[in-house]
């Protein structure tokens, strides 16, 4: 189970940026003159980052953070329909090859993803280039960022930042969600700190970053997203009480950032604080009822506190937002084997890897599901299954040892526990089960020699001593 967040040169970038002027009076009243509609923002997004990526070149529009990640989607969505119309780049599919990046990377925290981050994703579905973003909206007009990188060489190769007109009908729909808050007015140095800072935080710069947003916030006490994106920064760095601050003061000026109170949550349950990281998830379902995200981690939050029927049904309330959710059926399948339903556990895991045919965990978990049910040569299937996929599991060597040792072969039990100790040299448990199959051999000097390593790495484990003496005093026969 787990829940969790996200560096690199940047060459010259190409900076479209939409006039941004004051019709007189000061900065913080008047009309802003030169903001466009969302639709012709996408359009001009498309033009620049085509405009700097080799043409047939295949690209991932991946996450664009908005302080609701409907908005966030749907701008995504957009961009990534606009370049696919162009015919000059190649989108890859959204959906169920994002979410499983999301799984696989553990890029649960919501927020700014940085260069490192977009590489390895690029380089985990197959891109050249991959795209992220911010949205934020303020009361006189919303901005967008956006940054295509190479995953090749990491270098930034696009930057596009453009106003957008609040009064859009398409963005007035979209932003629906966000609520009656009214959106605060940022001058325009309040401004520049803050996508300074941005910048500074997709290159890995935490400190640099948060020196930014604090010169942004000292300007503009009032920007929910300074305190956000500050948050993101210091939950990267571990601070996880400075983080959570952030967060807080996010939520005071703007109670509908379900973002804010989803990654919250997520800094609490780092902190084992798992009833404050229940109430936060719930407060960003409560905003968005379709927050699958949020039912999933609630639901490892129940999990790690044993109520496994809460942790069930907020898992079945992911899949029930996303089918394809393979990691909450895995997670779904894990607290159905710690309530002894081996048939349930053993479907759910069935659906993980019918998502996902190389989801090494959940052959993994389904195993063990089979050994239960003492099903060995099914455990064994899906325990060598695991392996094809990652041959460093050492987790499915050992089950596998374990399955083999029930069907009393013990040479090939020792082998797996071989390799465990190959991977782990200091796995007890690898060193405890081969000393005991060592034993069932009457090999007692290397029975011996393995209860004694187990003792070396945990001096504390009553079996082993236990083992150990009993393995000399049948030595001494």
């Amino acid at each position: 189970m787990s829940v969790t967040i996200k560096y690199v040169a940047a060459v010259a970038a190409l900076l479209f940026v939409a006039p941004f002027t004051y019709a007189g009076g000061s900065p913080d009243t008047g009309p802003v003159a030169g903001l466009v509609g969302l639709d012709e923002a996408m359009e001009a997004a498309a033009v620049a980052i085509e405009g700097k990526v080799v043409k047939g070149s295949e690209i991932a529009v991946y996450k664009i953070t908005a302080s609701h990640d409907a908005i966030g989607d749907y701008i995504a969505d957009e961009l990534n329909d606009k370049i696919s119309m162009r015919g000059t780049l190649v989108p890859l599919a959204r959906g169920a090859a994002l979410q499983s990046v999301d799984t696989e990377h553990q890029f649960q925290m919501s927020g700014m993803v940085s260069d490192e981050s977009a590489v390895g994703i690029g380089h985990y579905l197959g891109a050249k280039v991959v795209i992220t973003g911010t949205f934020d909206r303020y009361a006189d007009f919303s901005q967008l960022r956006l940054r295509a990188v190479s995953v090749e060489t990491s270098a930034l190769l696009s930057s596009y930042t453009t106003r957008i007109n609040n009064k859009d009908r398409v963005l007035a729909n979209i932003s629906a969600p966000l609520g009656t808050i009214q959106a605060p007015r940022v001058t325009e140095n309040a401004l520049d700190h803050l996508n300074r800072g941005k910048d500074l935080y997709a290159g890995g710069k935490w400190d640099g970053a948060i020196a930014e947003f604090d010169k942004a916030l000292a300007i503009n006490r009032d920007l929910a997203d300074a305190y956000f994106y500050r948050g993101t920064a210091y939950y990267n760095k571990r601070d996880y009480d400075r983080a959570i601050a952030d967060w807080t003061s996010a939520i005071r000026l703007d109670p509908n950032f379900a973002n804010a109170y989803y990654n919250r949550g997520v800094a609490y349950d780092d902190k084992r604080d798992y009833d404050h990281s229940i109430a936060d998830f719930t407060g960003a379902i409560r905003i968005d009822p379709n927050y699958d995200s949020a039912y999933y981690n609630r639901g490892v939050a129940y999990a790690k506190k044993g109520d496994y029927d809460r942790a069930i049904a907020d898992y079945t309330g992911a899949i029930r937002i996303d089918p394809n959710y393979f990691k909450a059926y895995y997670n779904r399948g894990w607290a159905y084997r710690e309530k002894k339903d081996y048939d349930r556990a053993i479907a759910d895991y069935t659906s993980a890897i019918r998502i996902d045919p190389n989801y090494a965990s959940a052959y993994n978990g389904r195993g063990n599901a089979y050994f239960d049910k003492n099903d060995y040569d099914r455990a064994i299937a899906d325990y060598t299954s695991a392996i094809r996929i990652n041959p460093n599991d050492a987790a499915a060597y050992n089950n596998r040892g374990n399955a083999y040792s029930a069907k009393n072969d013990y040479d090939r039990a020792i082998a797996d526990y071989n390799n465990v100790l190959r991977i782990d040299p200091n796995n007890a448990n690898a060193y405890y089960n081969r000393g005991n199959k060592y034993y069932m051999k009457k090999d007692y000097n290397r029975a011996i020699a393995d209860f004694e390593a187990v003792l070396r790495i945990d001096p504390n484990d009553a079996d082993a001593r236990q083992n150990l003496e009993t393995a000399r005093q049948a030595r001494g026969r």
